[in-house]
Order: structure tokens, then C-alpha cells, then sequence
């Protein structure tokens, strides 16, 4: 009886083995399957099919939502970005990774640095399909960057760009963030890569309603995006939180580059600048609280002589207060301004980097990032591109400031086009295109062709002015949007841009009531300029350069009239702008030329009268009557 008894318990061990397997992996897989026959949560693709054309590809506009769990935060991607499915042959294929000014910001779209790079690589190389993809976003992190640039080999991409560092504080995902998911790089990175499961949506999202509700209205959703990611304010240099920010930049784009080199993808790296020069720093870090008030003594007495112009004694001063407490970022502020006032720009450049390294709100990248980023460099297949060192040497003194930035980093429209020219130089250095067919041309040439108007600067423009208005620039709380003053608000031109900034219409809206707008008015230049904004962002359309064409005949500028048309008909054929090409020709006396657009015009559309009255002008001016005539019957 007991031999009976263990024979049957030995039997019936493996089924109680598995039984004990399957308990854990149904009370993962089931709720998974109920949250996902319950429509809970969703996958974010990286790219979807374009709308307008289902050939191409367009970044998906929630992709942002990936880096923000429990945020309801939505950075804005370049919808205007497509791509072929089918890649062609001269295809050179470009992705570019990195956050705000990457993006673009305050501007975006035609204003990022990646759409100019995109036509200066098409101007150099007429010969190859040049496509510039900008994957970045506002606010994300180097998690951010490694997630998508390690999702991209079956697009087929040609090169990376990366243009990435100055949110990994405050990022999303970043360590001091109100986003964080703590400091190892290893379960953030485990987390993204488990996030389209919905099990793990909603513990996500119930781990960020606890923190919010502890957290109160500090986290809240009131205030700007940059005030609402910041959880740690103060964070002293190369303290714990300050180094594990530095490490996890390392550890991603490390993991970027390692896999790129096993597939033989170049990748480059621009070095990172933020405004030294007119930022003063945010907050100050002391080492000693019981010498603070000693310190701030000090402190004003130096900037007291300052103002008074007395140079040398400031100086002494703000080293008495250096002596007294050395982490204070604003006494190496007051230290720059001194020495560049005194004419002695090398030691100022040393004091305004170390105000910045100091500033205990992390919103611009530590030069250790910089010398991360350059020790990159030295492994192949890895290029680095001097934008850092750029805009300091195009900076009076070589002090990035006002010149080219917006505020503490935001390049201006003559800041992108900087970087755009730096990373086409470093591509064309590089050699993978080759030769380039054209000459290199003068930035006063590309600002003409960038499609950037003055509507795009009014729009950076109230951008940084309601930015500035908010904390950390100022104390107070911010005005809603729609309270904002804006200046010149009767004016229908300001009244689009505002009704852009509140999200009441669309960029694309924008610009085209803008152009309908000056149109009216028989202001023919401002409606080319912003018909060429549109013509460059939807590259596929061929009506704004139909409509570019028109302007620019109006204003007798019949040379860019004709590449606009011929733009035009190449994207799709087009009777209106074969006829107008024709037309142009004719005016320049070239017949032979305007005859074979004016034959296709009249192949789509035969029962047309004024084509063959134009035929019989060529005809006429090619000397044959019989034609001319036979044209006119």
C-alpha cells in the first residue's frame, strides 16, 4: 500500500511542476489578453503609412508618447518628413536623432538644421535621392535616441545623425525628472523594450497616478513643459545624480554606436553649445549653508563695483567670494563679465564655461558630456562635427551668446543654418557621397532657399517671449496662453501666428492663409516666400510651387519661376504649369525649348484653345507659317 502510494505521488510530481510553471505565466499572459480584448493601451509604431500618399512613410505623430509613462505629454515630431517604402537605388537615406534643437525649436519644420542639411546635400548632390529624416523631439533623452536609432534597420538608413545631450536631466526618462524611472540604465532600457505589452501600460500609468498623487501640484500639469519635467532643481556638480546623468549618456549612445559599427553604418556626432555668454545661471549650489549669508555679502559687493564700471576691485571681490564658498555658479557669471569687460576674453571664456558647469538647474549639457561625445570619435565609422566649436568661432570673443541663441540654448534661424552648414561640411569631408557636383555656396545664397519666413520667426518669437515669461526665467507663476500679451495683435498677420501658437489651426493652415493673405493685399514677394515654406515642407505637392511660379512671374523673376514649374511637373504631370513653362520660354525667345512642354500640355488636355494659340506663336517664331497656321485653324 505505501509502495502503491509513493508510485502514484511520484507520478503525479511533473504535472504539479508544470501546474506551478503555468500559475505565474497565466497571471501574466491572461490580464494581458483581457487588457488587449478591452482595447486598453496601444502599440506606437515608429513610422505609418503617409496619408497623402500611400507609398511613403511619416514619423508617427504619438512616437513622443513612448517617453513619457503617466505624462499624457505628446512632443511634436516632423509630420512633414516622408520617405519611400521602397527605398531606390540612389537613395541616400539620412536619420537624424536628438531633442529640441534638433527639432528645430522654437521654430521647427523648415527652421530645423536637419530640413536646411536635407537641401543643401540635394544642392551639392543633384545626381542622388537625398532623404533627411528628423527623428527628434522636444524633451526626450539619449534613452530616447538608442530606442529609435536601434529600430531603424529596416529602413534601410544610410547615416545617423545625432544632435542629443542637454535634457538627459530632465528629459523624459531622464534621472532627475519627473518622468524618471529611477537611475539604471538597464530597467529603463528593459521598460521601453516591454512597453507595447499592456500589462506594462498599466502598471506604468498606475505607478505615475501614486507619484502624482504624492507629489501634489508641484508635478502637476500646470505650467510650461520645461517647469513640469523638473524634480530635482539643485543638483551640484559632479555629484552622485550629476555623474549617473553622464554615465547613462555614455551607456546609450555607446549601445547606438556599437550597433551601428556591426552593420557599417557611418554615424555623426555634433558636440553640444548652449548660450555661456548672456545666460546667467539659474540656480546656485552652496557647499556650506552657515557661510551663505557671508557669501551673498561678498557676492553683491562685486557686482556692486561691476556696475560701477570699477573693474579691477570687482575682480578681487568676486575672488574673496570664491574663497568663501567655490559651487555658487553665478560668482563665475559675474567672474566672465568682469574679465570680457577688462578686455580679457581667453579668461572670461574659462569663467562663463565654469558658471554653466555650476549651475545646479541642469538645463544645459555639462562639458562632460562634450568630452564623452569626442572620445566617441575615436572609435570608427564615428565622425565628429564641431557645432560647439563653431559657434564659438562665428561668437564675438568666441562666447556663444545672443548672436545665435535664443535663450540658454535655442539656436536662432542664423544658429540652424550654422549647424546645417557644419554637418554638410563634416558629410561632404566624410566622403560618402563622394565629390559634390556644385561648388560650396555662401549662407547668404541658403537663406533664400530654406524656406523659412518671416511668419516662422514671428511664431520663435512669441514662443520664446511666453517661455521667458515662465519659471525658471521668472519667478512667477506663468499667464495662460490665451492670456498672453501679444503685441500688434490686430494685425490679420500676427492674428494667424496666434492662432497657431493656441493650436486653432494647423502650421500648413498657417502659411497658406498667410499667402492667400498677401496675395489679396498684391504683396507678391511675402506670398512667394511663404509659398516656397510650403513647396519645401510637402515635397510631394506639387501646387505651392505652381503657386511659387505664379508669384515669382509676377515679380518678373522668370528663371526661379521655371525650376519652380519644372519641380512641379516632376512631382506630377500638370497641364497649367507645362503651359506656363512654355509661356516662359517663349517670352525668352526660346521655342525650341517651350515646344515639347507645350506638346505635353496639350497630350493631357487636347480640346484646350490657348495652347494651340501657343503652339502657334512657337511655330510663328520658328519660322514655320504653315504650322503656325494650322495651329490657329
Amino acid at each position: 500500500m505505501t509502495k502503491h502510494s509513493n508510485t502514484t505521488s511520484t507520478a503525479k510530481l511533473p504535472f504539479f511542476w508544470v501546474l506551478m510553471l503555468l500559475i505565474p505565466v497565466a497571471a501574466i499572459v491572461l490580464p494581458e489578453l483581457v487588457l488587449r480584448a478591452a482595447g486598453y493601451g496601444e502599440t506606437i509604431a515608429l513610422f505609418q503609412t503617409f496619408e497623402s500618399n500611400p507609398d511613403y512613410y511619416s514619423i508617427n505623430p504619438k512616437l513622443g508618447e513612448r517617453y513619457f509613462p503617466g505624462k499624457n505629454t505628446r512632443p511634436e515630431v516632423a509630420v512633414t518628413d516622408i520617405f519611400l517604402k521602397q527605398k531606390p537605388a540612389d537613395a541616400f537615406r539620412i536619420f537624424v536623432l536628438g531633442a529640441s534643437t534638433t527639432a528645430g525649436y522654437p521654430y521647427l519644420y523648415n527652421a530645423s538644421f536637419p530640413s536646411m542639411l536635407k537641401i543643401m546635400l540635394r544642392e551639392y548632390y543633384p545626381d542622388r535621392r537625398i532623404e533627411v529624416i528628423n527623428l527628434a523631439m522636444p524633451a526626450v533623452t539619449s534613452y530616447a535616441v538608442r530606442e529609435i536609432a536601434l529600430q531603424l534597420d529596416d529602413y534601410q538608413p544610410d547615416m545617423l545623425l545625432i544632435y542629443a545631450g542637454h535634457n538627459e536631466f530632465y528629459g523624459g526618462l531622464g534621472v532627475a525628472s519627473t518622468a524618471s524611472l529611477g537611475g539604471s540604465r538597464w530597467l529603463v532600457n528593459t521598460y521601453l523594450r516591454l512597453r507595447d505589452f499592456r500589462l506594462v501600460q498599466l502598471i506604468s500609468s498606475g505607478m505615475a497616478g501614486v507619484r502624482q498623487m504624492f507629489a501634489g501640484s508641484a508635478a502637476g500639469e500646470s505650467g510650461t513643459l520645461m517647469q513640469r519635467m523638473v524634480q530635482d532643481r539643485a543638483i551640484a556638480y559632479r555629484s552622485d545624480l550629476f555623474d549617473r546623468a553622464g554615465e547613462i549618456f555614455r551607456g546609450n549612445i555607446g549601445d547606438v554606436l556599437d550597433h551601428c559599427r556591426d552593420r557599417n553604418l557611418p554615424v555623426m556626432i555634433g558636440t553640444l553649445v548652449s548660450n555661456i555668454r548672456d545666460q546667467q545661471p539659474f540656480v546656485d549650489v552652496f557647499s556650506e549653508e552657515q557661510r551663505k549669508i557671508e557669501w551673498q555679502q561678498q557676492f553683491t559687493l562685486a557686482n556692486e563695483l561691476y556696475e560701477k564700471q570699477q573693474f579691477s576691485e570687482a575682480a578681487i571681490a568676486v575672488k574673496s567670494a570664491i574663497a568663501i564658498d567655490s559651487l555658487p555658479a553665478s560668482q563665475y557669471f559675474l567672474q566672465g563679465q568682469i574679465l570680457e569687460a577688462s578686455g580679457d576674453t581667453v579668461a572670461a571664456y574659462a569663467a562663463f564655461y565654469r558658471a554653466k558647469e555650476f549651475d545646479g538647474l541642469r538645463f544645459r549639457a555639462s562639458e562632460v558630456l562634450n568630452q564623452i561625445i569626442e572620445k566617441f570619435g575615436e572609435s570608427s565609422g564615428v565622425g565628429i562635427v564641431p557645432i560647439r566649436e563653431m559657434f564659438e568661432a562665428q561668437s564675438p570673443g568666441n562666447l556663444p551668446g545672443r548672436a545665435l541663441l535664443l535663450e540658454h540654448l535655442h539656436p536662432n534661424v542664423d544658429g540652424y543654418l550654422l549647424m546645417a552648414t557644419t554637418f554638410a561640411e563634416s558629410i561632404i569631408q566624410s566622403g560618402v557621397l563622394g565629390e559634390p557636383v556644385v561648388a560650396t555656396l555662401p549662407d547668404s545664397l541658403w537663406r533664400q532657399r530654406i524656406g523659412v519666413s518671416e511668419l516662422d520667426k514671428m511664431v520663435g518669437d512669441l514662443r520664446i517671449d511666453y517661455l521667458k515669461s515662465c519659471w525658471p526665467f521668472q519667478p512667477d507663476a506663468p499667464l495662460p496662453q490665451a492670456e498672453f500679451p501679444v503685441p500688434n495683435a490686430a494685425d490679420p498677420v500676427v492674428q494667424l501666428v496666434r492662432q497657431f501658437w493656441l493650436g486653432e489651426i494647423n502650421w500648413e493652415a498657417m502659411h497658406v492663409k498667410a499667402a492667400e493673405l498677401f496675395r489679396s493685399r498684391e504683396q507678391w514677394e511675402k506670398a512667394a516666400a511663404e509659398y516656397r515654406v510650403l513647396a519645401i515642407a510637402s515635397e510631394i505637392n506639387p501646387s505651392p510651387y505652381i503657386f511659387l511660379a505664379d508669384m515669382l512671374i509676377r515679380l518678373q523673376q522668370f528663371d526661379e519661376a521655371l525650376a519652380a514649374l519644372k519641380k512641379a511637373v516632376a512631382i506630377e504631370p500638370n497641364v497649367a504649369a507645362y503651359q506656363q513653362i512654355g509661356r516662359i520660354l517663349l517670352l525668352q525667345k526660346q521655342p525650341s525649348l517651350a515646344l515639347p512642354y507645350l506638346q505635353q500640355a496639350l497630350q493631357l488636355q487636347p480640346d484646350n484653345p490657348g495652347l494651340y494659340f501657343d503652339l502657334a506663336r512657337t511655330w510663328f517664331l520658328q519660322g514655320d507659317l504653315p504650322r503656325a497656321n494650322q495651329a490657329i485653324q
